[in-house]
């Protein structure tokens, strides 16, 4: 699945990506701390803007499901975009029917007293639900108790810490006996996979209850016994907002109820909030923090000590000869105008002129004088233009650079993600070419199949359906049995290595009524409701309408219990029962050649064949057998095979050496069986001793010749 997790998104983690989606490849666009991971499918990018790009990654990556963080998820966070961004997606889902979308909002629709943000959650609502009407989209509703998080700068909880950290003192806006409504991540992550693994076409208000009973008395308290000498206040005149009554159908629906509680997590939260930002940091660490926080008011310290400097030099240094061409005044506005822009510039041409009045004012000229001798507002009017034009400067090259700045970063976005979708590019490429040339469902693959089924000898042909069952089904559980529908029974030809003694080696079809129906029609039949003493799948081979062969397999993993699985399962089965009725149809044309003339006893040449399959078969630990030479002297050969023909299974197989011994065959015999047989055929007249096991098929046969 391809899920985009896109809106409010810094809630999101590493973990909860993992929880909620482990076989996914998951996006996350927004704001957010986490990076991009190829290895584990996880991409991240900022929103897109621009509707043309959006639409183009939209295209690129095809999702299959959407869960939109709400701005709403964040107590007291910024609401403004939310409509614009939602509708964004929202449009860019409507031409795709089977895309499952999830609108994760607030829970101020669930309050009892209506707000302002009450009002715009039902708008964002009703927005979705227009759009699941208009486009025949999936949409469904979750409104959720707040998220929090020690990570997330906009977050209610990391803005608590940061103010503990700073002034050790807390104000909260509510009454310490409101009650409060946040909900884990872990807890958001289990409810996003259960949801999205039993997805239905419905759609759906859910609502998460409040399942704590928390106050903010109860947040105070715990704060306080992490930080000892932290104040913490209320407001005293706060509406109590309660949240309405569970409607216990997520409980009920998906098996989920929250079961971690913000104030259980809080010490471990505060814990790396101080890791994450380095609280005990040394004194000149703290020295850049406070300066950076408070830059107007150390700008303005700035400003009067230089004013303060200036002045002395210029009280010091103004008689001196070196110093009469220099205006120290002027520098002083330069400098300031030049450094922090207009503002501060016109600033110092004011103070600078106030100076300069105060000189002419010490040398006995008043402030009228100098106002009406147009010849003294020269260097009034040089100050503020020089202020002015230096600080616009200063001004316009900063707008400069950050409008570089800007455009840099917007062309090292699409070039990173042009970059990216190249990479990706590439590696579709080589994956379709993997899959084109070796995969398990592709044309050559399926010839490949087709010519290792090409075999005329049914005894190989099992051999192999295992093999090639094994390798593009990719399980190693299969059985394959031959029926006989006269006596309701099927015997057990062969079997994988690794189920081997798992699987008996006669059934009664009369067991397996469950599956047979839906076997006669020619389907696959899967044991959805795991039926003890039934395999997980069952496919049959038929022979003019009737069944002759049974293919199970016996286990299943969950991502084998598919609706694909189940198909290339049919498709397989069917390649083999078109092999085997041929193989069937070969042997039955060349069967008089085969047997000697009036009975089952197969000739040498094709006794020593089948057993030496058999032997392979057993190697290979897919099948087993036993071998028995016959004892016949008081009877004819027609005679022993008449009692053999009653007292044996119909895959048991005997033939007759050139020195015509008599051996037989026990297909699928071990030896806890094997007292009984050779007690039945004693009692029948023939006397069987066991041939040597190590022996090869041409010794066994050959042995006596």
């Amino acid at each position: 699945m391809r899920t985009l997790l896109v809106g409010n998104t810094g809630y999101i983690t590493n973990k909860f990506v993992e929880e909620a989606f482990p076989e996914s490849l998951v996006m996350v666009m927004g704001d957010t701390n986490i990076r991009k991971n190829r290895k584990k499918n996880l991409f991240v990018r900022p929103f897109v803007k621009n509707e043309k790009e959006l639409e183009d990654i939209f295209s690129t990556y095809d999702f299959e499901q959407i869960i939109y963080f709400s701005n709403y998820l964040t107590f007291h966070g910024e609401t403004r975009g939310e409509a614009e961004m939602l509708r964004k997606i929202l449009q860019l889902c409507r031409e795709k029917r089977n895309m499952r979308i999830v609108y994760l909002t607030g829970p101020e629709r669930l309050y009892d007293v209506p707000t302002g943000k009450t009002l715009l959650v039902s708008e964002m609502e009703n927005l979705c639900r227009e759009y699941a009407k208009l486009y025949k989209i999936t949409v469904k509703i979750i409104r959720s108790p707040y998220l929090y998080s020690e990570q997330y700068e906009k977050d209610f909880l990391n803005t608590v810490f940061r103010e503990i950290s700073a002034e050790q003192k807390i104000t909260f806006q509510e009454d310490e006996s409101q009650r409060m409504f946040f909900m884990s991540m872990q807890d958001l992550a289990e409810l996003m996979y259960k949801i999205f693994d039993n997805w239905d076409e419905d759609e759906e208000i859910l609502n998460i209850a409040d399942g704590f009973d928390h106050c903010f008395k109860d947040l105070g308290g715990k704060l306080t016994e992490l930080c000892p000498h932290l104040k913490v206040s209320y407001a005293r005149y706060s509406i109590m907002e309660n949240m309405l009554k569970d409607d216990k159908i997520i409980r009920y629906k998906y098996g989920w109820f929250p079961k971690i509680s913000i104030l259980e997590e809080l010490p471990e939260l505060y814990e790396h909030y101080q890791e994450r930002n380095n609280i005990k940091e040394g004194r000149l660490d703290s020295l850049k923090h406070i300066i950076s926080k408070h830059k107007a008011a150390v700008r303005a310290a700035e400003f009067a000590a230089f004013f303060i400097l200036f002045e002395l030099l210029n009280g010091i240094a103004g008689n001196q000869a070196q110093f009469k061409m220099i205006d120290l005044r002027l520098i002083f506005v330069v400098l300031f105008g030049s450094t922090y822009g207009i503002n501060y510039g016109i600033a110092a041409a004011v103070a600078e002129s106030l100076s300069l009045i105060r000189a002419f004012e010490t040398e006995g000229s008043s402030w009228y004088v100098l106002f009406y001798e147009p010849s003294n507002w020269i260097p009034f009017i040089f100050y503020f233009a020089v202020g002015a034009i230096c600080g616009y400067i200063r001004m316009k090259n900063k707008d400069n650079v950050q409008f570089i700045k800007e455009e840099n970063n917007l062309l090292q976005e699409k070039f990173l993600f042009t970059r990216e979708m190249y990479q990706e590019t590439i590696e579709d490429k080589n994956l379709y070419k993997k899959q084109i040339l070796g995969s398990k469902d592709s044309f050559g693959k399926i010839f490949d199949i087709t010519r290792k089924l090409d075999v005329i000898q049914p005894q190989e042909l099992y051999i192999e359906t295992i093999r090639v069952l094994e390798d593009v089904l990719e399980n190693k559980t299969f059985g394959l049995y031959t029926l006989n529908r006269e006596n309701g029974y099927g015997r057990l030809e062969t079997a994988s290595a690794q189920v081997q003694g798992n699987y008996p080696n006669s059934i009664k079809l009369s067991e397996y009524s469950a599956a047979m129906e839906e076997l006669e029609n020619g389907n696959v039949w899967a044991n959805r409701e795991f039926l003890e003493n039934y395999p997980m799948y069952m496919a049959g081979v038929r022979k003019n309408g009737e069944l002759v062969m049974l293919i199970c397999i016996q286990q299943a993993s969950r991502e084998q219990m598919s609706l694909y699985f189940l198909n290339l399962f049919k498709i397989l089965s069917g390649l083999v029962e078109t092999s085997l009725l041929r193989a069937l149809e070969y042997q039955k044309a060349v069967e008089y050649r085969q047997y000697v003339k009036g009975t089952h006893i197969l000739k040498t040449e094709y006794f020593e064949e089948r057993l030496k399959v058999q032997h392979d078969m057993r190697e290979q630990k897919l099948a087993s057998y036993v071998l028995l030479k016959v004892e016949y002297s008081e009877m004819s050969l027609k005679e022993a095979d008449e009692i053999l023909r009653s007292k044996v299974r119909e895959n048991d197989v005997w033939g007759i050496s050139e020195s015509k011994e008599l051996y037989l065959m026990l297909v699928q015999t071990d030896k806890e069986a094997l007292p009984n047989i050779l007690a039945r055929l004693k009692q029948a007249g023939l006397v069987c001793r066991q041939i040597d096991e190590e022996l090869t098929g041409n010794n066994r046969t050959g042995e006596n010749k």
